[in-house]
């Protein structure tokens, strides 16, 4: 049986019984007990990109012991324009199939829209999932979209700029618009690769509701990363989100939107330790 162990340390935790903290306490404390089973973690992207943002994630979690899978949602792959096929279901079926490499649960995260996604699927397939992890993503309630909940974000700065094409089925966000907003921490390279690889989102699994049911989704563990910079999901509606559901635990990161790409060492460490 192959293993884990959490071995670097940096956002502040709270898990369970846990005060906030250093998560160097929990680092130690894993060592002290040994290395856990890894288990299969499925990341899943957010909006305006593709599987290719967690590869920073990817690769630690794997040198940490993890089996990862990297989802491309349909119409996200690296060079696709077309919006054709691009459903909620579809995105839930996608999910589907990572979820399935493998035998057994699996812990499944969600960046940014990706929150949707994964709600959904936890609906479709709670016995499958271990425990969802929300990074800087939208939590719905039952029967939610998700346009009604960025456009009740008071605090968002992407609301402001963001095209939608309602005759294309498309939303857009305009080239000088993409670091401030979605990776303000970014680096040099990173922005680059955010640019370079940036293509509209497709509007219809955005302005389709979800439907979720206490007995399946509300049944399945749930954690969040916080990003307490984010001016695309603001942490005013990221705690509020949150807060309307048990969580097993929670971690706050001192970045914009979208850490996998500013900060992966930070993300992979914070879902090492919200790990079931």
């Amino acid at each position: 049986m192959s293993s884990r162990c959490i071995t670097r340390a940096d956002p502040t935790l709270s898990r369970g019984a846990w005060r906030p903290g250093s998560f160097e306490a929990l680092a130690a404390a894993a060592l002290l007990a040994g290395c856990a089973p890894s288990q299969h973690v499925v990341l899943v992207h957010g909006a305006f990109m593709g599987g290719w943002a967690w590869a920073g994630v990817a690769a630690q979690l794997h040198e940490a012991g993890e089996r990862v899978t990297v989802v491309d949602l349909p119409c996200h792959e690296v060079g696709v324009r077309s919006m054709s096929g691009a459903t909620l279901d579809a995105y839930v079926d996608q999910v589907e199939q990572a979820m399935d490499a493998e035998p057994g649960p699996a812990v499944l995260v969600g960046h940014s829209m990706a929150g949707m996604v994964i709600s959904q699927y936890a609906e479709r397939a709670p016995q499958k999932v271990s425990r969802l992890v929300y990074l800087a993503a939208y939590l719905p309630a039952d029967g939610q979209k998700l346009v009604d909940l960025a456009f009740s974000d008071t605090g968002s700065e992407i609301i402001k700029v963001v095209a939608i094409d309602q005759e294309a089925g498309r939303v857009s966000l305009g080239q000088e618009e993409l670091q401030p907003i979605l990776c303000g921490d970014c680096t040099p390279e990173g922005a680059e690769a955010l640019r370079d690889r940036y293509h509209d989102e497709p509007l219809l699994p955005m302005a389709t509701p979800v439907k979720l049911s206490p007995e399946r989704f509300g049944a399945v563990s749930k954690a969040y990363i916080f990003t307490a910079g984010d001016l695309t999901v603001s942490p005013e509606l990221q705690h509020r989100m949150a807060d309307r559901v048990p969580l097993a635990g929670t971690v706050t990161l001192d970045t914009a939107h979208t850490p996998q790409l500013s900060a992966p060492g930070k993300v992979a460490v914070a879902l090492q330790g919200l790990l079931p």
